[in-house]
């Protein structure tokens, strides 16, 4: 089983710290979610994430420590990401705290798109101690 052409190049544009290509990585109805979104994030609100993400860290760098297909239709990628917080992030002023990030994200690809990414972490316990606001809830379904 082979990754998918689509996930390969979330994940280069990701570890470049590219927003045009993170976002053009998803379909025009694709989500991506982590601890920190408060819910699955689309279009508009998916580009000002990883913008303000970025802008935050804008130093960050992302090492591949695995990239696996699950199945033909999802793909695991694991990674460590590095940086320090010299730019606003989510509302609060720079910390200049550097940050070490291991996470997963999983990613379903479908035809050249992605459909949803999820990212799983250990970073929510540094949100509150440098003084970031948690993730607003996402709206209940239904």
């Amino acid at each position: 089983m082979e990754i998918p052409q689509v996930v390969h190049d979330y994940v280069d544009a990701f570890a470049r710290a590219d927003v045009d290509g993170c976002v053009g990585a998803f379909a025009a109805d694709g989500t991506y979610s982590d601890p920190g979104t408060g819910g699955p994030l689309s279009g508009q609100a998916l580009r000002d994430h990883f913008a303000a993400f970025f802008g935050g860290f804008p130093d960050a760098r992302c090492q591949t420590v695995s990239l696996d297909p699950v199945t033909e239709h999802l793909s695991v990628w694991r990674w460590l990401l590095r940086g320090t917080n010299t730019g606003s992030y989510r509302g609060a002023p720079a910390t200049g705290r550097s940050l070490t990030l291991p996470a997963a994200n999983s990613s379903k690809p479908a035809a050249a798109s992605c459909t949803r990414s999820t990212a799983i972490s250990t970073g929510s316990p540094y949100w509150p101690s440098w003084g970031w606001p948690r993730a607003r809830q996402a709206p209940a379904a239904g």
